[in-house]
């Protein structure tokens, strides 16, 4: 019998997903403080954490719009382009279920997801740290077409906002200047992502 003709077990992996959700943040509580070892340490939670959502995808056990908010967040923060394109088809369906604010989490997965596959952005959301500047992040390319309300419409902040947020967050208190990444990523037309953009 599947998961979602079971409701008791069904609930048993609802509540398992939010704990796997809860600690997947706990853990980066400092994390930029963090020595390698601790992020390692992480890496290993994740995999751990991706795993168990994995099984409880393939028993059928997702249900609620918080049950696909809590796997697409431990998916976005996986290792390879598969997992960040995992994130965003549920925190789509999230939204289909009626949690709006899951629309920039899909922002946020499909954004790493062009970037790990060599594209440009949509939504300004990735940086990455620039190797032998004292820790100083870089923006990575934007795919300049994006419609300005299309980015409302996922939460997305503008351009301009996303490089104050970064310049206040990531390259606070360093002698940097925030700027695009150099490193040349493939444009992102339309049509790259069917039925979305």
């Amino acid at each position: 019998m599947p998961c979602w003709e079971q409701p008791k077990k069904q609930a048993l992996r609802s509540k398992e997903l939010q704990k796997l959700e809860k600690t997947d943040q706990s853990d980066r509580a400092n994390y930029f403080k963090l020595s390698e070892k601790g992020k390692i340490k992480i890496a290993l939670a994740d995999l751990k954490r991706r795993q168990r959502v994995g099984e409880i995808f393939g028993e059928g056990c997702f249900k609620t719009a918080a049950d696909f908010r809590a796997a697409a967040l431990i998916y976005q923060h996986g290792e390879i382009p598969d997992h960040f394109y995992q994130a965003f088809v549920w925190a789509n369906r999230a939204v289909q279920l009626g949690d709006k604010n899951q629309k920039q989490m899909a922002a946020l997965a499909i954004d790493r997801y062009l970037v790990s596959i060599g594209h440009k952005q949509l939504f300004s959301s990735q940086a990455k740290i620039i190797p032998n500047k004292n820790g100083c992040f870089c923006m990575q390319q934007s795919e300049k077409r994006v419609p300005g309300h299309f980015i409302k419409e996922y939460g997305a902040l503008s351009v301009k906002e996303r490089y104050a947020l970064y310049k206040k967050s990531f390259n606070q208190d360093k002698n940097c200047t925030l700027k695009e990444c150099s490193e040349e990523l493939k444009p992102t037309p339309r049509g790259t992502i069917p039925g979305f953009w």
